[in-house]
């Protein structure tokens, strides 16, 4: 099975699968505005049976996880989200 761990400042830090599977859909589509909808079907997939509202939850913990580098996942208002490295907040 494939680890999930992401190093942050040289320690390893764990994430259940949906959030390391966020996280690499973010990195993957790295400047590329993504909707809530359209993670979830690339995350959840299309058997999901819930509310975007899951992925609000999944970024929050994934912000906690990164520390210092939350600041990379920034928030599109009425849009959704992107992972950039070049976010100055």
């Amino acid at each position: 099975m494939m680890e999930r761990t992401v190093k942050v400042d040289g320690n390893f830090v764990e994430f259940t699968p949906k959030e390391y599977d966020l996280l690499f859909c973010l990195i993957r589509n790295i400047n590329k505005p993504m909707s809530r909808e359209h993670l979830l079907s690339e995350v959840w997939s299309y058997d999901f049976y819930g509310t975007d509202r899951t992925v609000d939850t999944h970024i929050k913990r994934l912000r906690e996880k990164l520390g210092p580098y939350h600041r990379f996942i920034i928030t599109l208002h009425r849009v959704g989200y992107k992972f950039s490295v070049t976010a100055d907040k």
